[in-house]
């Protein structure tokens, strides 16, 4: 009896953690889609689908843990999944290609080992389930609710996708830099001295490891350059200072950079980059999250055609 307790309590264990991490990817999929964009194994226009079918197929995993539908086939197949992504994991932080396992979608803050050895207690669990009698009854209501997971998982996370795409920034956005909000200047610390209570400006937040914020760094030098755009500011990630440095003169760049460091991004909560807020008058009126918004884009072609 205490086998089979133990047995089901370690499956559903894991299939919970599947369920959560699935639904912190449903709620912020951009920053699963940058995770994979970051790895640099598929094509740009393959990462959007791939995000979505990911986030889909772990929701349906925890769901099939949870409920116990075919155990004898979902608990193997969680199992190589896990190795998988342990193996991922490894490669992509030894490479320097990412700084994490993208797993907890930055809603848990855990180093790479702590991920391996997280990973190694589910691959556990669900091996005493698979030697522990649990139930090889399948139900059809079980499998319903497992398709009904995947549905369900995989229309959310194209919502949350498309609402950011049509808006330009999230549907749950738990950050203090919000639009119709005033601007805190302690926000970029107390050594630096910028007055936005005047004046238009555009602040991007960027990472000089970040392939998407590289792609905005001409269209950025043109905005700062018109006079009907916003002057730009650019706010980066501080790793050290020679990579900043020559983050700055390789680009050539020509607006103002002020480095942040990760405890800075942590307390404002920039998960994603590039993320960038317009702030006129004092007042933040827009911010985007992981995109430029068509809007804008037309707003620097008329400013172009204008000059």
């Amino acid at each position: 009896m205490i086998s089979l307790t133990l047995a089901n309590f370690g499956i559903v264990f894991v299939g919970s953690v599947f369920l959560l991490t699935a639904i912190a990817k449903i709620i912020e999929p951009w920053k699963f889609a940058q995770h994979i964009a970051q790895l640099r194994l598929f094509n740009s226009r393959l990462i959007e689908p791939i995000t979505i079918t990911f986030i889909a197929v772990e929701a349906t995993i925890g769901s099939a843990l949870i409920f116990g539908a075919t155990p004898a086939m979902i608990i193997p197949l969680s199992i190589i999944i896990l190795i998988s992504l342990s193996v991922l994991t490894y490669w992509s932080t030894s490479t320097g290609k990412t700084e994490d396992c993208g797993c907890y979608n930055g809603w848990l803050k855990i180093t790479p080992n702590q991920s391996l050895l997280l990973n190694l207690l589910y691959i556990i669990c669900l091996g005493v389930g698979l030697i522990g009698n649990y139930n090889e009854g399948t139900i059809l209501w079980r499998w319903m609710i497992v398709i009904a997971t995947f549905l369900i998982g995989y229309a959310a996370a194209s919502a949350s996708l498309e609402y950011l795409d049509n808006h330009g920034y999230p549907l749950i956005d738990l950050a203090p830099i919000q639009a119709n909000r005033p601007w805190q200047n302690q926000w970029l610390g107390e050594a630096v001295n910028l007055d936005l209570s005047l004046g238009a400006k555009l602040i991007v937040f960027m990472s000089p490891r970040c392939p998407q914020c590289k792609d905005w760094l001409q269209v950025l030098k043109i905005v700062h350059d018109c006079h009907e755009l916003p002057d730009v500011l650019g706010v980066v990630a501080f790793t050290n200072y020679d990579e900043m440095r020559w983050f700055v003169d390789s680009h050539q760049l020509n607006f103002s950079v002020v480095a942040l460091d990760s405890v800075a991004y942590d307390r404002l909560k920039i998960d994603t980059v590039p993320t960038a807020v317009i702030v006129e008058d004092g007042i933040i009126r827009e911010k985007w999250v992981a995109g430029m918004p068509a809007s804008f884009v037309q707003r620097i072609k008329q400013a172009l055609s204008v000059g």
